[in-house]
């Protein structure tokens, strides 16, 4: 408060101090240091601009204001001048009237009318006292203008009084040789003639003169030499002879009307030259008038203006040309405009056309899926159902392993295509939560042991003994992992050694999978995360692919907000890649509570249920059916939505397997169904398809569902979810 008094009582007085805005040379100096203390002192003020009858206006970076309603109507009542532009744009004005004018306006924007208040009265008395300060600089520079004006029009009197005395005394001593000699008088009018007839004669116009009728009485020595007449030939109205055939008549009325008039003679003919060449020429004549008003002669000139003429004919050519060349550019850029209209639309129907192949390219991996999943199912079924007859043959061990293993290979190389295609499309969502990456990295490891340990390789694993918490999507870091040990393990000769070390470095987490595998090569160093990149090497052939899973690694990283690096020596120095991902702050509360394993129930443990499968693909209803009754299940089928819901009244199951993709009725129609009927309303709903996409996963949830699992399905996470049902 005591600021903001201090700020306004500066400003009351700043102005009134004797000689503070006199000191000042001129308005645009009174203008610029009433601005700049307007701005420095007054808070609240946007912009201060000045509107003056002259020039002056504000010198602030800002562009001025330019009004028009400002700069008329100086004088006129306020009440009965128009609303200013400015006040329409909510800029308020102040006028820096006197009594006797209105000088201009002192112009403001408020950017905060509180702060602006406490000092408007303060303002208004800054555009008084400016006023007054114009006005009395007005009246200043009128005074010595009118000072200059007056010593000039001494100097001048002065001087002519001088010319006029000499040209007296020139005078008096001609009369007195006048009255001495008539001779000498005539000699001197003589000489006069004969200046005048050699100024004509010299001037490179035409100079004329006629008697008050219009008719040529004297000699025009001009207009001989220019036309080569003989001074009997213009006596008269001959002159007009001199002129061009066509013109002759237009000229001689409008020389004649001008004489009846007594008007000024103003025309433009074409006149004869003495080498044979017509010239453009312009003439111009006024009467010579005596006291009483009466003409005593004509007098006037003709000036050529050939070169003007041709000058203004050339531009009228050169503008005609210029018009046609711009008619023919317009023309030109309406074909090229419609050639590129014509382009846009063809682009946009390719851009159209793309993105409908784009979109039956994702429906055919969706379909693809879908379809390789299903012959998946009923293998893996199969799988479990004949290791349940506990064979000692050793040989049908390996056997049941090497299934396993290439369905569940199959069934991750089906997850990474379509998981590429959802990152690529930006589809992907991550379910983020607190985590800690020594559980995740456990699951990776669990995960990868059994290709790790089929091609005898040695894992060596350096892990902290605190905790690692990030912030991220448990599973798919989890596939961050398991893709670089698989890789790993793909790409290193049998006995090799695999390390994947987990370290602290400032607030981000490093973990390092290094190999003692074939390496990669310089060039393919720097492309080793593009889609579908592969080493041309014999051992990556061997191993199979589609060069998914480091271009999935390094997208669920970026998304992690983490980065990923490949490093090698060279081709058979090994690999190593590094992730850094960003660890959540060590003061943030730690949830104790461990991230529990899936429940690894045993078949002899789990309560019995009663289960409908509905899958329209027979083979792996079959399968599935034939591997829960293994279990100790009650199990029906149906192959088909409406047998479906017709079974589920009477068998009233506790658990509905239900495919997706089914021939009458898809499976969220008869899920939507089975929960308004109250024999299974309460039952526990489980997708189990072959579509994993995103989409696909929300529209089982809003179908009804409870669980949305793939084909092959895990009969381990399978088992969990019946027991827990």
């Amino acid at each position: 408060m005591m600021t903001t008094q201090c700020k306004a009582e500066v400003l009351g007085k700043l102005f009134v101090i004797p000689g503070t805005l006199c000191i000042l040379p001129d308005q645009q100096s009174i203008v610029d240091f009433v601005n700049k203390a307007l701005n420095q002192i007054v808070p609240g003020l946007a912009s201060v601009h000045f509107c003056l009858e002259g020039t002056v206006r504000s010198t602030t970076s800002e562009s001025s204001i330019r009004c028009p309603d400002c700069n008329t109507n100086w004088d006129m009542p306020s009440n009965i001048t128009r609303i200013c532009t400015m006040d329409l744009a909510s800029t308020r004005r102040l006028p820096l009237r006197t009594a006797s004018k209105l000088y201009g306006f002192l112009i403001y924007s408020v950017r905060s009318l509180e702060e602006f208040l406490p000092y408007e009265p303060y303002v208004a008395n800054l555009a008084n006292v400016v006023a007054i300060e114009l006005e009395r600089r007005s009246l200043e520079l009128t005074r010595r203008a009118v000072q200059d004006q007056l010593h000039q029009v001494l100097q001048e009197l002065e001087s002519e009084v001088v010319d006029r005395t000499a040209e007296l005394a020139q005078r008096n001593a001609e009369l007195e040789k006048e009255i001495q000699s008539r001779n000498s008088l005539e000699k001197a009018l003589r000489l006069s003639e004969e200046r005048y007839r050699s100024l004509t004669i010299a001037t490179t116009q035409i100079v004329w003169t006629t008697n008050p009728l219009g008719e040529i009485v004297e000699d025009l020595p001009s207009w001989r030499t220019f036309t080569g007449q003989t001074e009997a030939e213009i006596k008269g109205h001959g002159w007009n002879n001199a002129l061009h055939p066509d013109d002759r008549s237009e000229v001689m009325m409008s020389w004649l009307q001008a004489v009846k008039t007594r008007a000024a003679y103003n025309i433009e003919y074409r006149l004869y030259r003495h080498d044979g060449e017509y010239r453009h020429v312009a003439a111009r004549g006024v009467p010579v008038l005596e006291v009483d008003g009466t003409i005593r002669e004509w007098i006037g000139t003709c000036t050529d203006i050939t070169e003007q003429k041709l000058a203004e004919e050339a531009l009228q050519k050169s503008h005609e040309e210029l018009e046609i060349r711009v008619q023919e550019r317009t023309s030109e850029l309406a074909h090229t405009n419609e050639a590129l209209s014509s382009e846009i639309a063809e682009r946009k129907r390719m851009e159209q056309a793309l993105r409908e192949t784009d979109r039956h390219k994702d429906e055919f991996l969706a379909m693809l899926a879908h379809e390789l999943r299903n012959p998946l199912a009923p293998i893996r079924h199969a799988l479990h159902v004949l290791k349940k007859q506990n064979h000692p043959d050793p040989t049908l061990e390996w056997g049941h392993m090497l299934i396993d293993r290439q369905v569940t290979h199959m069934a991750r190389l089906l997850d990474d295509l379509l998981d590429v295609a959802r990152i690529i499309q930006n589809k992907i969502r991550l379910k983020m939560e607190r985590c800690d990456l020594t559980d995740i990295i456990a699951h990776a490891v669990e995960d990868c042991l059994p290709l790790i340990e089929e091609r005898k390789h040695h894992l060596v694993l350096s892990l902290p003994d605190e905790p690692q918490w990030v912030e991220g999507d448990a599973t798919r870091l989890e596939q961050v992992i398991t893709n670089l040990l698989n890789n790993a393990a793909k790409y290193t000769e049998e006995n090799g050694k695999i390390t994947l070390t987990v370290m602290q470095t400032g607030i981000h987490a490093l973990i390092r999978v290094e190999d003692t595998g074939v390496g990669i090569a310089p060039d393919l160093l720097a492309h080793v995360f593009d889609l579908f990149t592969q080493a041309d090497r014999s051992l990556a052939h061997s191993q199979g692919g589609l060069g998914l899973g480091l271009t999935l690694v390094r997208r669920l990283v970026e998304k992690h907000g983490g980065t990923v690096t490949a490093s090698s020596a060279g081709i058979g120095q090994g690999s190593t890649f590094t992730v850094r991902l960003p660890l959540l702050p060590a003061n943030q509360s730690v949830d104790d509570s461990m991230s529990t394993h899936m429940n690894n129930t045993s078949a002899s443990l789990l309560p019995e249920r009663r289960i409908l499968v509905v899958d329209d693909y027979a083979d792996a209803a079959e399968s599935l059916t034939m591997l829960l009754q293994a279990e100790g299940h009650e199990v029906e089928t149906a192959d088909c939505g409406i047998r479906a819901i017709e079974q589920a009244r009477a068998f009233r199951p506790q658990v509905v397997l239900l495919d997706i993709g089914l021939p009458d009725l898809d499976g969220y129609e008869v899920a939507r169904r089975l929960r308004t009927l109250p024999e299974t309303r309460d039952a526990v709903l489980i997708a189990l398809t072959g579509y994993g996409q995103a989409e696909d996963r929300n529209r089982s949830q809003s179908a009804g569902f409870d669980h949305h699992l793939l084909k092959p399905v895990n009969f381990e996470k399978l088992s969990g979810l019946l027991a827990s049902a």
